[in-house]
């Protein structure tokens, strides 16, 4: 069965003009060949690494922040000063001007930060923000994973549609072989010879376009996988290993989840309660403890090695910062994220309820495809049965040939049927899966 697959995908790709080599992939590994190329998981995976990044930065802050000057002065002309009044002076006013023309700086100054009520919820929403990307993150890969699914199921669904119409089409050749003969030896009316080369022109056309139809599924696989064009590929699975694979309905439903778009959304919520709390924090006093050390050079030439001009001070501080008042932002501020938060809680419930809506109506089109499966099952079954009977009676001269040939059109639409009934049978287990989060 599979070497019939992989050579029926051959003339397909010779008819639509590639002769690249295909290579086949199950469902599991299209899936993560898939992960592993698109783009979009990338960039998720580069963005989770740069919320990690935010707790060092954090950190990073309470670390000593050393600097270190340099101020090299001219003074080109010095600043002139008035003693109001100077006692030795007999209370006249005396101007003089202090300083040198040289005036060299040289420093470092130290800053340690001791308390910072903020501090505390920044570490929180660093953690939430890791938790909100890798939510985000596995929403992309639920996307990617349901998309290739999708293009996988729709690959294998026109390969099945294309083999059956090829099966189609040489049978509609045959009988016009024999109608031929038949109307040569005139025991076949014109009328209906015509009608068996229609029949033929019709299973023509839809041969070609189940071709076409597989051949842009295959483009569309290829797409979802991220691999480029000259690396083509076929699914290896078939439609019954695929729907083999498959649970039932009840072993989906007993198992718990969580859709990811909930989890989501209570992120954002907490985020939005812990900028709340941070703005709340604002108001806090800040400690911090400083201190510098500096030599100062005081010199009539610029010469920094002269001796006795350099004059060292230093100090050490402990500052504390109040907040008094903000023009009420802290206040404006919190409203905000307070009802951001119950936003995101009015965002959760609709979700829930969407799901339990999405849940339901998945559940029922399943319901619904396993059903047309049993009957296509059923048609099959009595479509052959009918076939047998039909070809025995054709052998033995008693039916004729176009009725002979209904019975087979008969059997093939069965086919078809019972094909679609398997196709949305996958599909609508794959989209109760996505309802209950198991993707």
């Amino acid at each position: 069965m599979r070497n019939s697959i992989y050579i029926v995908a051959y003339l397909v790709c010779w008819l639509t003009g590639s002769a690249l080599a295909q290579t086949p992939v199950t469902l599991e590994e299209a899936l993560r060949l898939g992960q592993e190329n698109r783009l979009e998981l990338k960039g998720g995976q580069l963005q989770l690494r740069i919320a990690e990044g935010q707790e060092a930065k954090r950190q990073a802050g309470w670390l000593p922040q050393v600097n270190a000057s340099a101020d090299l002065r001219w003074n080109t002309q010095i600043q002139t000063s008035v003693l109001k009044d100077a006692p030795f002076a007999n209370g006249q006013d005396v101007r003089v001007k202090f300083g040198v023309p040289f005036n060299n700086l040289l420093g470092a100054q130290a800053d340690q930060k001791i308390y910072d009520a903020q501090s505390r919820v920044d570490r929180k929403l660093n953690q939430v923000g890791v938790e909100s990307e890798q939510a985000g993150l596995e929403k992309l890969r639920i996307d990617v994973r349901q998309q290739i699914t999708e293009a996988y199921y729709q690959a294998v669904f026109n390969r099945e549609k294309l083999r059956l119409s090829e099966g189609a089409r040489q049978r509609a050749q045959r009988y016009l072989e024999q109608a031929q003969t038949r109307f040569d030896a005139g025991s076949l009316l014109k009328t209906d010879f015509d009608r068996f080369g229609l029949d033929l022109s019709n299973a023509e056309l839809t041969h070609r376009n189940n071709q076409r139809e597989y051949a842009l599924s295959l483009d569309n696989l290829r797409y979802r996988l991220n691999v480029p064009e000259s690396q083509p590929v076929v699914p290896a699975d078939s439609l019954g290993a695929l729907f083999a694979q498959e649970k039932t309905e009840a072993a989906l439903m007993g198992e718990p989840a969580q859709r990811i778009e909930v989890r989501q959304e209570e992120l954002n919520r907490q985020t939005n309660l812990l900028n709340q709390q941070r703005e709340r924090a604002r108001l806090s006093p800040t400690v911090s403890a400083y201190g510098a050390y500096y030599v100062q050079q005081f010199n009539d030439v610029f010469n920094p090695f002269t001796a006795n001009t350099w004059f060292p001070y230093n100090y050490l501080g402990l500052k504390v910062n109040i907040p008094l008042f903000d023009g009420r932002q802290t206040r404006l501020n919190q409203q905000e994220y307070r009802l951001r938060a119950q936003i995101s809680q009015t965002t959760i419930d609709r979700i829930r309820a969407d799901v339990g809506y999405e849940t339901k109506s998945a559940l029922n089109a399943l319901v619904q495809a396993r059903d047309n499966l049993t009957e296509t099952r059923r048609n099959i079954t009595q479509a052959q049965a009918i076939l047998a009977v039909d070809r025995v009676r054709f052998d033995a001269g008693t039916l004729l040939l176009a009725d002979f040939r209904n019975s087979e059109y008969t059997l093939q639409n069965a086919e078809n049927n019972y094909l679609k009934a398997v196709y949305d049978v996958l599909v609508g287990q794959l989209q109760l899966k996505k309802a209950l989060g198991k993707l």
